[in-house]
């Protein structure tokens, strides 16, 4: 398909297009912003110590970033998560509160964030500190010694982190105009019928001979047949008059 002919089908389907789309944003808008539930974050932060001070700089550096990758993986383990569960009393599964933890090596340091995403910016700090102290905790248990310490707690942040809007209506912009371009496309493909003269040039490839006028409405069709009658009286009208006032000033 040609660049002229994907215009031809943009432009004659371009008010569903931008229906379609306009739609699209401001449904995603209005359920961003008053209908899904708003997110917070607490975010705790670790640090990995190395203790074996014969080795070099660079070595450290490389240990220290290895056992941070290391201790990342065990955030969201089934040990810790299950002992933040019994420690707080939480009413949830291990599995659900898995997932509403995130833990992120910081690149080419020796730190740890451990995050948590939950509809109460108070609770979603509580289980972020008890996870980076399970995590400790389980680091300990398992090396014989402390490797790991929390630097900086998670603290009650009233900002929430989520649903993002401005990114939601960007994506429901982006799918609307897709979405309804290929709408009209199909439409375009699926409809063969002739209503124009474009229609009669581009399917038969043939010279237009003639173009016969659209007929107004019924009471457009009766006027006009109306009107040699009415014509017709009138010159009737016209000749007697002429012919009785002939007749008239022959009398005189």
């Amino acid at each position: 398909m040609e660049l002229q002919e994907l215009w031809r089908v943009i432009r004659k389907r371009l008010k569903m297009i931008i229906l379609i789309t306009v739609v699209a944003v401001a449904t995603s808008g209005i359920l961003s912003k008053f209908v899904l539930p708003k997110q917070y974050a607490g975010t705790a932060t670790l640090i990995v110590i190395p203790h074996n001070s014969t080795q070099s700089l660079l070595t450290s550096m490389v240990t220290g970033q290895q056992l941070v990758d290391t201790y990342a993986q065990l955030v969201d383990s089934r040990a810790v998560v299950g002992g933040v569960i019994q420690s707080l009393g939480l009413n949830v599964t291990v599995t659900h509160l898995t997932k509403m933890i995130t833990a992120t090596p910081l690149t080419n340091t020796d730190l740890l964030t451990v995050t948590v995403k939950a509809p109460s910016p108070s609770f979603a700090a509580r289980v972020a500190n008890e996870v980076a102290l399970k995590t400790v905790a389980e680091v300990t248990l398992v090396q014989g010694q402390k490797n790991l310490e929390v630097v900086n707690p998670a603290i009650n942040s009233p900002i929430p982190v989520g649903p993002k809007t401005k990114i939601n209506v960007a994506i429901a912009l982006v799918l609307g105009l897709m979405v309804s371009a290929g709408l009209a496309f199909l439409l375009e493909y699926l409809d063969d019928s002739v209503r124009s003269e474009e229609d009669v040039k581009r399917v038969f490839d043939l010279p237009l001979l003639t173009v016969i006028p659209s007929i107004g409405d019924e009471s457009t069709v009766k006027g006009a047949k109306d009107r040699p009658k009415r014509a017709t009286r009138s010159k009737a009208r016209g000749q007697r008059t002429v012919r009785s006032n002939g007749r008239y000033e022959g009398r005189l």
